[in-house]
């Protein structure tokens, strides 16, 4: 079918100056009286819908709680909630029962007015669903990179399908979305005309035993993705309207589908510009565009920045390296990029620090597995840098789907944009990045990248890659550098990290707990213990198991106070939390279940490090000392 978004003429060109002349007078925007769909619930983002950080029903008694720092915009054409952030959206229940009152039960519609800003694999404008593998069931009404979808389940199948439109968005556009089901098809509507169909459900609809009903995302117990862009109001109805209701409900306020484009007019920075391989006397700046751009990095320790380093090749990926850096000093930034039609975008003016010397103190923050949990990763990375540390250690499974551009763009940098754009973050590449080109794509390592060392202060890291398709045995590629890269470093504090645990003791990983035996660690892993014991390595960092644990120093398969190699989880980033084996392991000293990062400080002899759950409460901290 035609895309109806664009049209304006005869009927729509009377609705825009009624339109106009409404927005001029801040009168209410309808061109035509709207029909009375009698929703069970209806959310309208207005001054008189919304108070402080409450919602209003204006149909029944189901109000909602704004998430997050959404903004409620008057500007523009049309009053509406502006969905920035990745913890922004409107809780309406935490916990909604299959028998909850509010819940449709025969047949169901959502009609929405909703703007896309940025797209997104996955992001709601309501929904009430568990999509979690064998349970899949509910309603969910929300977009994709591309297209508005429908998903529901019934009691013919007892699981969610998703009907999808046959209709783009375009960024920045308004649309009026409208999902149907009658008890024997679903239908989806945009901008008053059918859309989809869809015959796969029928009957009763079918929810989960406990399921949040939410405004703005996509929602269950182990996904949480925001809708960015904007919604002007959202209602639900406890059964099916008519095309002839949608239509008119549409043509009501149609003029804001022919609205100006809240998109921007030039190239759109997909990456904020982030940091990557600081030294002493160098640091490397990289972004993306949404387009092919030339760019002008502007650098310098004064304000504003007076020196440039040109791109003159039109690429959408941005690296360029900073060199002749004066160390431990204070630099500030800013990326111009510029399209083939001479359309510029600029960042916001960043700040960096180069890499002190040996006899400064410095400090770092850790985090691991942040993978698919925008919400959570955005709450660390927050704490994180409200520390200021001088770089990030990620111990891996930055994404969860490294072969997922969405995840690495929407998951992963733009929750962390302050953070890395502040700070270089140095990766180690885990199970989940699936040794995708991604990987190499997003970060400038030192070469192969997937095993690398880089010195900073007085510390030396040693970075390696314990994915399966590796050799870690002695007559390992990576084996034999590590041997040869540890015997000659002269750092006073020698740190190594890697994805998978030498130790730990979690419940299942490594061996069922609960009802068997457990090898307590990764045992290709244990290969490297014989390094980190002959060369008296300080501290082993790793993710993988999605825990915090910290063990007693350890040498010779047992506990060394004096000698032994402390070995550090920390898988707290994001990923869905697990267990500990239900009796200790001789090497556990501490260990918690929850989202956290920690935080090292480093001076001369002196180590310290913190552990701050993702609420930044402490739980841990020790301090190693040395001569």
């Amino acid at each position: 079918m035609a895309k109806t978004w664009a049209k304006v003429g005869g009927a729509s060109a009377c609705a825009l100056a009624v339109f106009a002349v409404a927005f001029l007078r801040n009168e209410p925007t309808s061109a035509a009286a709207k029909p009375d769909l009698r929703p069970s619930a209806h959310w309208v983002f207005d001054d008189a819908g919304v108070t402080g950080k409450t919602v209003a029903d204006r149909a029944g008694k189901l109000p909602g709680t704004i998430l997050g720092t959404p903004a409620l915009v008057a500007e523009g054409p049309v009053p509406h909630l502006h969905l920035t952030g990745p913890d922004a959206g409107v809780m309406l229940k935490e916990r909604a029962t299959p028998d909850a009152a509010y819940l449709p039960k025969e047949s169901l519609s959502v009609v929405a007015w909703v703007r896309v800003d940025e797209p997104s694999e996955w992001a709601g404008i309501l929904g009430c669903f568990q999509d979690n593998g064998p349970l899949k069931q509910g309603f969910v009404v929300g977009a994709n990179k591309k297209k508005f979808f429908f998903g529901l389940a019934a009691q013919s199948t007892g699981k969610m399908t998703y009907l999808e439109s046959n209709t783009d968005y375009q960024l920045g556009t308004w649309y009026h979305v409208a999902a149907v089901y009658d008890g024997r098809q679903t239908r989806l509507f945009v901008n008053g005309q059918l859309d989809a169909t869809g015959t796969e459900q029928s009957g009763p609809v079918v929810y989960a035993k406990s399921a949040p009903l939410v405004i703005g995302r996509y929602k269950d117990d182990n996904e949480d993705f925001p809708l960015l862009g904007a919604i002007k109001e959202v209602a639900l109805c406890p059964h099916a309207i008519t095309p002839e209701q949608v239509t008119a409900h549409f043509d009501a306020d149609k003029a804001l589908a022919a609205a100006p484009s809240a998109a921007p007019d030039g190239p759109v920075f997909v990456v904020a510009p982030y940091l990557q391989y600081v030294t002493r006397t160098g640091i490397t700046i990289m972004w993306e565009t949404d387009d092919v751009c030339t760019a002008v990095v502007e650098y310098g320790d004064t304000f504003p920045p007076k020196k440039q380093a040109k791109v003159e090749k039109a690429d959408a990926m941005g690296e360029v390296p900073l060199a002749g850096l004066e160390p431990n000093t204070k630099y500030f930034y800013r990326v111009v990029c510029k399209d083939a039609q001479g359309r510029e975008a600029a960042s916001k003016p960043m700040t960096f620090m180069t890499a002190p010397g040996l006899t400064d103190a410095y400090s770092f923050a850790v985090i691991g597995d942040t993978q698919r949990n925008p919400v959570i990763t955005g709450k660390v990375a927050k704490l994180m840098w409200e520390r200021r540390p001088n770089f990030v250690v990620h111990c891996g499974d930055v994404v969860d789907d490294g072969a997922s551009k969405a995840q690495w763009t929407g998951d992963l940098f733009k929750p962390c944009s302050e953070l890395f754009g502040r700070v270089a973050v140095f990766p180690c590449i885990g199970n989940h990045e699936k040794d995708h080109p991604h990987y190499y794509k997003y970060f400038a390592l030192p070469k192969p990248e997937y095993y690398y060392s880089y010195t900073y202060g007085n510390a030396e890291f040693f970075v390696l890659d314990t994915n399966t398709k590796r050799n870690l045995k002695a007559d390992g590629e990576q084996y034999k550098w590590l041997d040869k890269a540890l015997g000659a470093s002269t750092a006073k504090w020698k740190i190594c990290y890697h994805h998978h645990p030498a130790y730990c003791s979690d419940d299942d990983d490594y061996g069922n707990t609960w009802k068997g035996s457990s090898t307590y660690g990764d045992v290709r892993v244990r290969n490297f213990v014989t390094l980190y014991e002959k060369y008296k390595v300080d501290l082993v960092f790793n993710g993988h198991v999605h825990v915090y644990e910290r063990t007693w120093p350890i040498r010779d398969g047992k506990i060394d106070q004096k000698d032994g190699v402390v070995y550090l989880t920390s898988g707290g980033g994001g990923g869905k939390l697990e267990d500990f084996a239900p009796t200790p392991a001789f090497f556990k000293q501490e260990f918690r279940s929850d989202y956290h990062f920690c935080y090292a400080t480093v001076h001369l002899g002196t180590f310290n490090l913190k552990a701050f759950d993702h609420e930044g409460r402490l739980f841990d901290q020790f301090t190693i000392k040395k001569e």
